[in-house]
């Protein structure tokens, strides 16, 4: 499984280094569309780091998380066959465990938000090649969601700057690029948050000194909506 999503991601990254080479150079030309592109999706990580951390309790986290996250772009610069476009995008994700723990279950949660480009290809432009640079804010806290007590204990926080490149593919768009419609999009998020460790201990050791190194590709699955 991890061999597969490492693969996955060195695809996406050479798909996207090739099409960058092999495209033309940016006009001066107007875009095509004029138009904001506003987008809510839901997200699915998966992290084969994540999952070989070895906490000293035993356990591990789950697969897939899950997650909320959107994006906005704006029209910048026409470029012979599509449109190059600027914005912004973030979400907040958390994948479950089933690491023993004091408090009702162990989440590693994050954050992040990127500057990204989006460069739609041809017309009706239903195919995007998207890059970027995203700080994340992670952390594995202990949560209480009993009704009557809710609360969080972190144990670990970090934070990393890394890169990103992904692709997304439009539904629905006719010949009308800025139409409204479905969106399913991939995304390789290169990251190092160093060694996992208890950086605070609620009653008795989880992580450890040393669970493991937070590194490497984090991918992302989102399914959304455009407008």
């Amino acid at each position: 499984m991890t061999k597969t999503l490492r693969s996955l991601s060195n695809s996406l990254l050479l798909l996207a280094a090739s099409a960058v080479l092999a495209g033309p150079a940016i006009a001066d030309a107007e875009p095509g569309s004029n138009t904001t592109r506003g987008e809510i999706w839901l997200a699915l990580p998966t992290w084969p780091a994540l999952g070989d951390l070895q906490p000293v309790v035993g356990g591990s986290f789950k697969s897939v998380g899950y997650g909320l996250g959107g994006a906005v772009h704006w029209p910048w610069k026409a470029v012979r066959g599509g449109d190059l476009m600027f914005g912004f995008e973030g979400a907040i994700m958390a994948t479950d465990s089933d690491i023993p723990v004091i408090l009702d279950e162990l989440l590693a949660r994050d954050l992040y938000i990127a500057a990204s480009l989006k460069w739609r290809l041809g017309k009706p432009g239903k195919v995007s090649l998207d890059a970027g640079l995203a700080y994340h804010l992670l952390d594995i806290a202990q949560l209480e969601t009993d009704y009557n007590s809710a609360g969080a204990f972190e144990s670990w926080e970090e934070d990393s700057l890394g890169p990103f490149i992904g692709m997304t593919l439009d539904f629905g768009a006719g010949e009308n690029a800025d139409s409204g419609g479905a969106t399913l999009g991939l995304r390789a998020h290169f990251l190092d948050f160093g060694t996992v460790r208890d950086e605070d201990v609620l009653a008795s050791v989880v992580l450890g000194r040393d669970a493991g190194n937070l590194d490497g590709p984090l991918l992302m699955l989102h399914i959304g909506y455009r407008w």
